[in-house]
């Protein structure tokens, strides 16, 4: 499994230069009282953070280094992904087969 990002989303990423990237997909790293579907995903975001948490048990390569998950949540992601830029600020999470998420944002829990 690996996620390639895109140069423009590279280069907003350079100001995490010493963060870790976190793929946040249930609010995990979140106060936000957020209700969940029948599969506990509920958004995509992509979260910088100084230290991970245990919870976050598997890493996924990229080009800008490690991007940290959830382990149960493999059946919602594919082997080769892309992040890409979107509409506004917002970055969408593509695969091979398709879209995954059209809305992710770039949260900085630093």
């Amino acid at each position: 499994m690996k996620i390639t990002i895109d140069k423009e989303i590279q280069d907003r990423l350079a100001t995490f230069s010493e963060a870790k990237l976190v793929l946040d997909f249930d609010h995990s790293l979140s106060q936000e009282n957020v209700g969940t579907d029948c599969c506990g995903v509920t958004r995509y975001r992509l979260v910088a953070v100084d230290k991970v948490p245990a919870a976050f048990d598997e890493q996924i390569p990229s080009n800008v280094g490690p991007i940290y998950y959830q382990s149960w949540g493999n059946m919602y992601l594919d082997q080769n992904m892309y992040i890409r830029p979107a509409v506004g600020r917002l970055i969408q999470l593509t695969s091979d087969s398709g879209q995954i998420e059209a809305n992710m944002e770039i949260v900085d829990y630093r």
